[in-house]
C-alpha cells in the first residue's frame, strides 16, 4: 500500500530535518510526503530538494495559518491508499511503515491510531488508553492523537479537519482537530482501533511548568472545551475535565507550586471557556 504522509510545518527547520531522516531510513519505501509550508520565507526549499533524490516529495506552500487548513490542503492533494498526518517534529522508527502496512494487508481496519512517544524518556506523550481498543465515540478522547492517525483514503473522501479546531487556528481553538475528525470517520462508518504497541516519537510538550507551557494549557484548554461543545458532549463530560483540572490547581497549592498552579489554572478557564461561551 502507498502512504501520503501529510506534513504541516510553520517555525520549524531543524525539527522537519530530523522527520525527512527517519523517512529517508524507513524499510518501506512506497510513500509520498506533502509539507504544507505555511512559513513566510521559503527557507525550507534546499530541505525539500535535499531529501528528493530519496523519496516522492511535494512542497506546498501557503501563507495562511492553522495545522488544520494545512492538512486540508494535504488531504486535497494526496494520492496513496494510507494517509497520515505527523507533526513537524514527529521521527519515525525505521521499521514503522513496513509494520504499518503489514497491519493493514493482514487486518481489516479502515483506519488506526498508534501511540506517540518522547524518545527520551520512553513515555507516551499523552494518557491514552493502554490496550489495543476499537475506537468509538465514547472513547475517542482516549484513543485518538493527531499525529498517530493511519487512514484508509478511501474512506477519508470528502472528510476534513475542522478549521476552527487546531494549533495555529485564528479561532483560538488549538487542539482536539484529531478527535473530531476521527468522529467524522465513525459516522461515515468507519472502523478503527487504537495500538499503544505501534509507537512512533515526538516530543513532550509539557515537561515543566512555565509560563509557555501555562499559555499552552489555555490556547488547548479551549480546543478540549468547545470540541465537547460542538460534539454534543454533555456537562458530565465536560465536568469531568474541570475536576481533573481543578485536582491539578490543589495539588499546586499543596506543594507551594506556583508555576503547577497557574497552569491547571489556565486549563481549567480554558476548558470552561471552550465549552460554556464557544461560539457555536
Amino acid at each position: 500500500m502507498r502512504f501520503s504522509i501529510i506534513i504541516a510545518t510553520l517555525n520549524r527547520a531543524e525539527e522537519l530535518l530530523v522527520m525527512l531522516k527517519s523517512l529517508k531510513q524507513q524499510q518501506f519505501n512506497d510513500f509520498e510526503v506533502i509539507v504544507v509550508d505555511q512559513n513566510k520565507e521559503n527557507f525550507l526549499e534546499t530541505t525539500v530538494l535535499e531529501f528528493r533524490p530519496y523519496m516522492t516529495i511535494h512542497h506546498i506552500r501557503t501563507l495562511a495559518k492553522g495545522v488544520s487548513y494545512a492538512r486540508n490542503i494535504g488531504l486535497k492533494a494526496a494520492k496513496g491508499e494510507i494517509i497520515t498526518f505527523p507533526d513537524d517534529d514527529c521521527e519515525y522508527p525505521s521499521d514503522l511503515l513496513f509494520l504499518i502496512n503489514d497491519h493493514f494487508i493482514a487486518n481489516s481496519e479502515d483506519g488506526i491510531v498508534i501511540n506517540t512517544m518522547d524518545k527520551n524518556d520512553g513515555k507516551a506523550i499523552a494518557n491514552l488508553a493502554s490496550k489495543e481498543i476499537a475506537i468509538e465515540r465514547d472513547n475517542v478522547l482516549k484513543t485518538v492523537i493527531e499525529a498517530g492517525i493511519f487512514i484508509k483514503s478511501k474512506l477519508s473522501q470528502g472528510v476534513f479537519f475542522n478549521e476552527d479546531l487546531g494549533v495555529g487556528s485564528p479561532s483560538g481553538y488549538w487542539s482536539d482537530e484529531g478527535p473530531d475528525f476521527v468522529l467524522k470517520l465513525l459516522q461515515k462508518g468507519a472502523k478503527m482501533k487504537f495500538y499503544p504497541d505501534f509507537k512512533m516519537y515526538h516530543p513532550n510538550p509539557v515537561k515543566v511548568y512555565n509560563d509557555k507551557t501555562s499559555l499552552r494549557a489555555y490556547n488547548y484548554g479551549k480546543g478540549r472545551g468547545y470540541f465537547l461543545k460542538i460534539n454534543n458532549f454533555g456537562i458530565p463530560q465536560i465536568g469531568y475535565y474541570l475536576f481533573l483540572y481543578s485536582l491539578g490547581m490543589a495539588k499546586g497549592i499543596v506543594f507551594f507550586n506556583q508555576k503547577m498552579f497557574e497552569y491547571f489554572k489556565n486549563g481549567f478557564k480554558g476548558r470552561y471557556e471552550g465549552y460554556f461561551y464557544s461560539k457555536q
